[in-house]
């Protein structure tokens, strides 16, 4: 039996790859590594007591967590762009290859081999370079979607803490509310004692002008 030898194929031998090899080493990922550095020193911290912290500080805490969330959706925006381009590249290489390894499986070496499994063997060898270069676009793919994950994720905890937050500036207002309504009846109620005080001092003094 005469031994076929494979020669993978050159990536720039491949129709329609040039293009997608250009766009994937000209593309620029996000910098993954300073945006986790700058996501981790998000989030901000609840008071164990708000209502010694009072409104002011709360007040603050939400406008601090409104800007991370600003900044925080504009990392999201670019890790979207990001993930979805390397997705697109992914899937640009995946047809390219079924397209190759579709046309190889019925021409020479891979059609003259015995078998179904040593034609596929042989397709898969031929196409080594663009197989060894799609895995590389999908490692980066992977990356990108983890990554998109993560912000979201510290989005998530963001809105987590705002509602936790307006909870408490809500409690505190609600406290307020009541302490003014005591107070207001409080003095709702020195008031009427003053004036039941007041009759009963009356009653008293026109008794004395009666009495000789």
């Amino acid at each position: 039996m005469t031994e076929i030898s494979i020669e993978p194929i050159k990536l720039e031998d491949i129709k329609d790859i040039n293009e997608v090899v250009e766009e994937y080493t000209q593309y620029s990922i996000l910098d993954y590594t300073t945006l986790i550095v700058e996501l981790n020193e998000t989030g901000i911290e609840l008071d164990k007591d708000p209502t010694a912290a009072g409104l002011s500080t709360l007040n603050m805490k939400i406008a601090q967590i409104d800007a991370q969330k600003t900044r925080i959706a504009t990392i999201l925006s670019s890790a979207i762009v990001n993930e979805n381009c390397l997705e697109l590249m992914y899937k640009q290489l995946s047809n390219i290859y079924k397209r190759e390894f579709d046309t190889r499986l019925i021409q020479e070496p891979a059609r003259s081999l015995p078998n179904a499994a040593s034609r596929e063997a042989a397709c898969n060898a031929l196409l080594t370079n663009l197989k060894s270069f799609m895995t590389s676009v999908e490692g980066s793919h992977s990356q990108a979607r983890t990554f998109t994950n993560v912000v979201r994720n510290e989005l998530s905890k963001l809105d987590s803490t705002n509602k936790n937050v307006s909870r408490q500036i809500t409690v505190i207002q609600q406290q307020i509310e009541i302490g003014e309504i005591m107070r207001q009846q409080g003095m709702n109620d020195a008031v009427n004692n003053m004036k039941t005080q007041n009759n009963n001092e009356n009653k008293e003094n026109k008794k004395d002008e009666f009495t000789f």
